[in-house]
């Protein structure tokens, strides 16, 4: 019987050390994105609704949902389709979280490829 109690105690303390070190991006974001037609940098929120996290580009011109977000761990894949000369590209970001860090590759609907990386804005890196 000691035996299963430290076990599952082990368990539980390793879910919860795991659970407490992985990394939060909920908040908003400052995202450069470099790419072969040059460097561009907007924010980024990401929000929990739910059970699901979702993430809206926010630029002066307002703020758009992307098309697919999806956090695991420390890896977070972004996915939006803009209007590149009058055609849709689609863009998909695959990065990992270092804390206030977000570091990463951008393909351009398999066009091209560049990397991105984004910022944790300070009053949100301090929550």
């Amino acid at each position: 019987m000691k035996k299963v109690l430290l076990t599952v105690a082990l368990c539980l303390c390793t879910a919860a050390l795991s659970f407490a070190q992985a990394p939060t991006v909920i908040g908003e974001w400052e995202l450069t994105t470099v790419s072969p037609m040059g460097e561009n940098t907007n924010t980024v929120e990401f929000k929990k609704d739910g059970e699901v996290i979702k993430a809206f580009a926010k630029s002066p011109q307002g703020e758009r949902p992307y098309d697919s977000t999806a956090v695991e761990g420390d890896k977070v894949t972004l996915v939006m389709t803009i209007d590149f000369q009058g055609q849709p590209m689609t863009i998909t970001y695959a990065g990992t979280v270092t804390g206030t860090d977000i570091n990463g590759a951008a393909d351009f609907g398999g066009l091209a490829q560049g990397s991105f990386s984004a910022k944790k804005k300070a009053a949100e890196a301090a929550k």
